[in-house]
């Protein structure tokens, strides 16, 4: 093929692209890269900070989440519950839509005669802080696990073992 060959309404823009991958063996977008000239500046990190602080509620519950000093700390109020959680009483998992921090609310009284566990999960999301700026705002949820036990005689339980509360929490994420 030669450029004598080729229409005068054929697009120029196309030829070139053409030429460059004949010749050179790259894709256009490979080749237009190499020749472009790289920039002499050196790259700028972008300094983001990670809260380590949440305090969350909605109409009934109140939710504080730290980590402070490498030590996990949650509190959890409602009407008629308030617990303190610490270290190894929190579960934390990270997952791809966020951070599950779990902690068990109760347990039965006679572990032998079964009963229900009640879990809290809380998903935290993933939150950038420019540096400087110490709090943003955040929404969430939680969950409440209910979850049948048969306890130590092991009597068999059938159907739906678990049933979920979910509660939607705002508040504020911190770093301190």
């Amino acid at each position: 093929m030669s450029l004598k060959n080729i229409s005068p309404n054929f697009n120029r823009r196309q030829i070139i692209k053409t030429a460059l991958t004949f010749v050179t063996g790259l894709t256009t977008t490979s080749a237009l890269s190499f020749l472009i000239t790289k920039s002499t500046k050196p790259a700028q990190a972008i300094v983001v900070q990670r809260p380590n602080e949440f305090e969350l509620e909605d109409k009934d519950t109140h939710i504080k989440y730290s980590i402070l000093n490498g030590v996990s700390q949650l509190d959890y109020r409602t009407q008629n519950i308030s617990k303190h959680f610490s270290g190894n009483e929190i579960q934390t998992l990270a997952t791809d839509i966020g951070t599950l921090v779990t902690v068990i609310i109760s347990r039965p009284i006679n572990p032998d005669l079964g009963g229900n566990v009640v879990k809290l999960s809380l998903l935290l999301p993933i939150i950038n802080l420019a540096i400087g700026t110490r709090e943003s705002p955040v929404k969430t949820e939680a969950i409440l696990t209910t979850q049948k036990t048969s306890g130590f005689i092991r009597t068999p339980l059938f159907g739906q073992l678990q049933s979920y509360q979910t509660i939607v929490l705002t508040g504020t994420a911190r770093y301190r």
